[in-house]
């Protein structure tokens, strides 16, 4: 039996002077429509399948389910016993902004999120409804412990990828002066072309490429400042092949020469102090 109930007109007036503007509660068998308020669904009973940017995923028993207004849940396959209780709610934009969530973001519900909470929904519904701030309040907990557990599988999942890109870091290491290509370095995590690309973009912030290039370059003006060795010789060792695409490497990601740079690190070594 599907329940849903309406905040009344004489709240208005106070409703507008919070970051979080409730609309509506409800109960049932059914997924409300995100179309023209936020979403925030708890997970009574059964669970609750749907479609994101990551594939399908689930909602089960004791977790809580955001989506942004706008956002349609495609694929939705409630099962058999699915049960939620949800509140329909507007906020400002800087307000969600801070708590960076993703436009369907899940998590769990527990202790810390207030309503213990947001399984008891309707009850604060019931008997609060005239009280906004304290829906609010029970609003925020539930968004804020979505967020912290989002926060927290985003860093279980940079561990796990770290862990696996670390033979492609091993060999960039300590192979910078070979010929290296992403083929050979997705090889070494056992892992296809696009997705160690894509994986490696996700942990260190660049492509592998760019990452062997920033080592190469860190190695090329260790020997700069500490050997004499030729610019051709630090060219070989360090993997650029040329003495023209050393240069050019340089130029583009230190805006010196390595002759002037060799420069430079010479008048530091020749400063003395009196």
């Amino acid at each position: 039996m599907e329940k849903i109930i309406a905040l009344p007109e004489e709240a208005e007036e106070a409703r507008t002077r919070l970051p979080i503007v409730p609309i509506a509660f409800g109960s049932g068998s059914k997924c409300p429509s995100a179309d023209e308020a936020h979403l925030l669904l708890s997970v009574r009973a059964g669970s609750l399948s749907y479609t994101d940017l990551s594939g399908e995923e689930t909602a089960d028993e004791g977790q809580l389910l955001f989506v942004r207004r706008g956002h349609a849940l495609p694929d939705l396959a409630p099962s058999a016993d699915f049960d939620c209780e949800f509140v329909l709610f507007d906020a400002a934009e800087d307000f969600l902004a801070h708590l960076d969530l993703d436009d369907i973001s899940a998590g769990e519900v527990g202790e810390g999120c207030g309503l213990s909470a947001v399984a008891k929904m309707s009850v604060y519904a019931l008997e609060y409804y005239h009280d906004c701030l304290k829906i609010c309040a029970a609003v925020y907990a539930a968004l804020a412990k979505i967020a912290r557990d989002r926060m927290i599988a985003k860093l279980e999942r940079f561990d796990t990828l770290s862990e696996r890109l670390s033979p492609a870091i091993l060999q960039i290491e300590q192979r910078y002066g070979e010929a290296l290509t992403v083929p050979m370095l997705a090889h070494a995590c056992s892992m296809g072309e696009s997705h160690f690309s894509r994986a490696f973009k996700q942990v260190y912030g660049t492509s592998p490429i760019r990452y062997l290039i920033r080592v190469r370059i860190e190695a090329a003006k260790t020997l700069l400042a500490d050997t004499d060795l030729p610019f051709e010789e630090i060219a070989r060792r360090c993997g650029f092949g040329t003495t023209k695409y050393f240069g050019d490497m340089l130029k583009r990601h230190e805006h010196v020469s390595p002759r002037e740079l060799r420069a430079m690190y010479r008048s530091m070594t020749q400063v003395s102090f009196f």
